[in-house]
């Protein structure tokens, strides 16, 4: 699994950061429905991306900022050792 980051700022000038989430299975194919670590009693579908989180950044664009917002939301669906 690996996790992408998109970050902008708003024409109002709120500043966001979306968490994107790429997996592949256990057969070497791109994940295309909900990997079962995420949600375990339900079935759908999804495409090879999967929007998993969506921060309002207050404060600076750093490194240390962002870092925060993507560790919370590891420790939130239970991915630090995941990807």
């Amino acid at each position: 699994m690996s996790l992408s980051l998109d970050a902008w700022t708003s024409s109002n000038q709120f500043a966001f950061l979306a968490i994107i989430m790429h997996y592949v299975t256990n057969d070497w194919q791109l994940g295309t429905s909900l990997p079962p670590f995420l949600c375990p009693t339900f079935n759908f579908t999804s495409t090879e991306e999967l929007l998993i989180d969506f921060h309002e950044i207050i404060g600076e664009h750093s490194g240390a900022n962002l870092a925060e917002a993507v560790w919370n939301t590891l420790e939130l669906y239970r991915l630090k050792n995941q990807v």
